[in-house]
């Protein structure tokens, strides 16, 4: 192993890899190992076998939700000792904290300052869920007539979560605390490429669990390939998918789980659009965008992905652009000065130099200057892609990539900015707020940012749907624990009634 110009080897922080286990009926399973393996991406290393649940596995999993839902063991826990486990969940998951970045880290890619950041806070998250629940209570009394009619919140069935691979514990863990509130049996699939920070969010819950006398059947982890998803998805005894990852496999999640007419949740891909006006601050332009689309190393869905800016600004701002991305560190992912790591897998990392390749092919010019480390893992440079035609370059990269091209108008870029592939997020840059807010009011995507790019929400309370083909439903409070959760009205029917 080479080590990286900034961090030496008695100084790299230690990762050492989690055994992948199974929990299913209360119990942690040993798997075997399958054939493929999970690598360091800083350096190309084996770090340990990948394995997978089997059909039996799998079934006895579905069977134990089933069960557990049927007989109403989880639902008949109190209301409030939900919301405990909850918050004595986050609890243990604050103090692992440090465990999780360092495995979201080595399963992704993503520098550890920045997989510190989001390990910080996820025990918030389910702190989130719990008090979400703590608001909305378990019933709500409608008094009519002298009549007591109950709106009842009842558990949907056993919930399936698919995690994706690019941001696996902080997806997951808001998941899991919200189908845990809502009293749902849960089955936690994370991705075959990153499930270690996952497993650890389980081993807490299961401990927390434990100590509470709490159904441990609440919760099941089974770990696998798209093959495990396919078999849990088109389950009849699912009742809610909660998906987050790329197209492809989301279109095959969503056509497995309707043909039971599960409720569904499906966060899909983007090729998010930045229009730039021609007033805009180049240089605040400029240094957006590359953070953007640099965060999580570009593997994140609501990334900066299709630049628009009037032609007679393009030059100036793919400049800027060079010299921002040139002054990236481009590191080791335990190294604490690194903004950019490695891609989180070859599978991907070939991916993007195939797409790259596409572009190219199409007449477009790749420039990226970002220095790269002497390591033998997935590293690619920031780069910017121009002279192909904003038609051309519709499919989302997912990296540290980004496509420019000039337009004539404002409303040419709004047409662009509306093409297929879109849906999810969107950014508009321009000195006029005002003016840019029009702009951004004008574009079909859940989120639209003025002047930034940042992953946090732009307010709280914001609220967010999946447009066009970037996913079903969205971030809103309807998909919290109010998605799996489902309303039952009873009462004694009015002998007055008109019909």
């Amino acid at each position: 192993m080479t080590a990286s110009p900034n961090i030496s080897e008695s100084s790299r922080p230690s990762a050492p890899a989690i055994e992948q286990r199974a929990y299913i009926a209360g119990e942690w399973v040993r798997l075997p190992a399958g054939e493929r393996s999970l690598n360091d991406p800083n350096t190309g290393e084996v770090r340990q076998p990948v394995r997978y649940a089997s059909r039996a596995q799998v079934e006895r999993a579905l069977a134990t939700a089933a069960a557990a839902h049927d007989a109403e063991t989880i639902d008949a826990f109190p209301w409030e000792k939900r919301i405990e486990l909850l918050r004595q969940t986050a609890d243990r998951i604050d103090r692992r904290q440090a465990e999780i970045a360092i495995q979201d880290s080595m399963d992704t890619g993503v520098p550890i300052s920045t997989t510190r950041t989001i390990s910080s806070a996820l025990g918030d998250r389910v702190r989130s869920a719990a008090d979400e629940a703590e608001s909305l209570g378990q019933h709500e009394v409608l008094d009519h007539d002298g009549r007591n009619v109950v709106i009842m919140r009842k558990p949907l069935g056993p919930a399936l979560i698919i995690a994706p691979w690019n941001a696996p514990t902080f997806t997951a863990v808001g998941k899991i605390a919200a189908a845990v509130a809502a009293g749902c049996p849960v089955i936690l699939k994370p991705s075959e490429n990153a499930p270690n920070g996952c497993q650890i969010l389980v081993e807490c819950f299961v401990e927390a669990m434990e100590s509470m006398g709490y159904p441990l059947t609440a919760i099941q982890l089974v770990h696998g390939s798209g093959e495990v998803g396919s078999w849990l998805s088109a389950d009849e005894r699912i009742e809610a998918v909660s998906f987050t990852g790329g197209d492809v496999a989301g279109r095959s999640v969503a056509q497995a789980a309707a043909g039971n007419l599960a409720v569904m949740q499906m966060e899909l891909g983007s090729n998010n659009p930045v229009i730039v006006l021609d007033d805009a601050d180049l240089d605040v332009t400029a240094r957006s965008i590359v953070r953007g689309m640099t965060r999580l190393n570009g593997q994140w869905c609501e990334a900066p992905g299709k630049v628009l800016v009037p032609s007679a600004r393009h030059d100036e701002l793919v400049e800027a652009m060079a010299a921002e991305i040139a002054a990236l560190v481009v590191g080791h992912g335990l190294d604490t000065t690194t903004e950019v790591g490695p891609m989180a897998f070859e599978r991907h990392y070939q991916g993007l130099q195939n797409a790259v390749e596409r572009l190219k092919h199409l007449g477009g010019t790749v420039t990226a200057g970002a220095d790269l480390p002497p390591l033998d893992g997935w590293f690619l440079s920031p780069g910017i892609i121009t002279g192909c035609t904003a038609d051309q370059a519709v499919d989302e990269l997912f990296g540290p990539l980004v496509t420019i091209h000039p337009v004539a108008s404002t409303d040419e870029a709004i047409r662009l900015a509306n093409g297929p592939r879109t849906g999810l997020d969107a950014f508009v840059f321009g000195s006029d707020s005002e003016k840019a807010l029009d702009v951004a009011a004008r574009i079909r995507a859940g989120e639209v940012r003025v002047n930034g790019t940042f992953m946090s929400d732009l307010a709280p309370g914001s609220q967010q749907t999946f447009w066009a083909d970037s996913g079903i439903g969205g971030h809103t409070a309807e998909s919290g624990v109010k998605f799996f959760l489902g309303q039952r009205v009873i009462g004694v029917d009015s002998a007055s009634a008109p019909l």
